[in-house]
């Protein structure tokens, strides 16, 4: 009976160690990620606050995860993660994307630009901890810089690779990764130097919570006023443009101000011991890898083609979506109360040690 309790209070002091709230946050974003993929407008029949209500999962959603990527590499950096252990994990979630990717037809996939990012961390980490954020700017502004200069700059707008023969042209893949695809890590970087930052704090003291809490709804809430300087041409339009994944400047501040205020209050909802309610939430978290794959198994095979061809409400939308989140948290709790990490996460970390 003494055993059980020792390692009862063990699996709980492991699981504060690794801060509830960021496994909640991560199952926020998979959240978010899935009703952006699963929920479209179609026509103009659907009631504004409706289009509201999920408006703010498009464009919010891939860079919580992107945060969160950097968050989590520099907190096992911090526990001592070897270098090669990052580059490893990378560069199988890099292979695994690209293996599925000419596959995806509907959304834009992001695992391949994922695994490059965690690969690239071993590099990005060295940055000394005052140039972090400073950094971070400048890979938001570059892409902003060269949109204002280039005519023809082509910034996400290639098409991602259909054909598998089309990840054999390296020239094309990199422009791809860099530029043209769906999540250029020109910018993109500064999401995970903005998560290396972010780990970088003192994360488990309230206060600290709180700050960045502040800080960055501060931020956050700057977008209605960046909305009616936006409408110009050349630099205020490459500088100001907020809109969803337009990968200017103000988008990449304030996608990250909405990452680290989501981050920093998931951490103080999850501050507090007990509190079964979110263990559900915990467990998506740590399984989301897995099911970020399931979701894009199950749209392109039954949500997307329904979409297409039933031309559902936005309410029926919602509800197929609702249901594929249920399940999913369902899953993922069932799996890892018998397992100590999600299936493919199980499976990346045999492979990368």
């Amino acid at each position: 009976m003494a055993l059980a309790v020792e390692t009862e209070a063990r699996r709980g002091t492991a699981r504060r160690r690794r801060l509830d709230g960021i496994d909640v946050a991560r199952a926020l974003a998979f959240a978010g990620m899935l009703l952006a993929h699963y929920v479209g407008v179609i026509g103009d029949r659907e009631p504004g606050w409706l289009r509201g209500l999920i408006s703010p999962a498009d464009g919010r959603a891939a860079p919580l995860f992107a945060v969160l990527l950097g968050v989590g590499a520099g907190l096992l950096v911090a526990r001592g993660t070897p270098d090669r252990v990052l580059v490893q994990r990378g560069a199988l979630l890099f292979v695994v994307g690209c293996a599925i990717w000419p596959g995806v037809d509907w959304v834009y996939l992001i695992l391949p630009h994922y695994g490059v990012l965690l690969a690239l961390v071993p590099l990005l980490r060295r940055i000394p901890a005052r140039w972090t954020l400073p950094a971070a700017g400048v890979a938001f502004v570059l892409p902003s810089l060269i949109v204002a200069t280039v005519s023809d700059h082509r910034l996400r707008g290639g098409r991602q690779p259909g054909q598998w023969s089309e990840l054999a042209d390296f020239g094309r893949l990199v422009r791809h990764l860099f530029w043209t695809g769906g999540y250029p890590l020109v910018g993109w970087t500064g999401f995970v130097l903005v998560g290396l930052w972010f780990a970088r704090q003192q994360l488990a003291k309230r206060a600290v919570q709180v700050r960045l809490a502040a800080v960055a709804g501060a931020i956050a809430l700057t977008q209605p006023v960046l909305a009616q300087l936006d409408g110009g041409a050349g630099w205020a339009a490459a500088l100001l443009d907020g809109t969803s994944h337009s990968n200017h400047t103000a988008w990449y501040v304030l996608s990250s101000a909405t990452a680290v205020g989501v981050t920093a209050l998931c951490l103080l909802a999850t501050s507090s011991p007990g509190g079964r309610w979110r263990l559900p939430l915990v467990y998506l978290g740590q399984c989301a890898l897995s099911v970020y794959l399931a979701h894009i198994v199950i749209g392109e095979t039954i949500v997307w083609p329904w979409r297409t061809e039933a031309q559902p409400s936005l309410t029926e939308q919602l509800a197929v979506a609702t249901a594929v989140l249920a399940v999913l948290t369902a899953l993922a709790t069932l799996w890892r109360q018998r397992f100590a990490r999600g299936p493919v996460e199980a499976v990346l970390r045999r492979l990368s040690g």
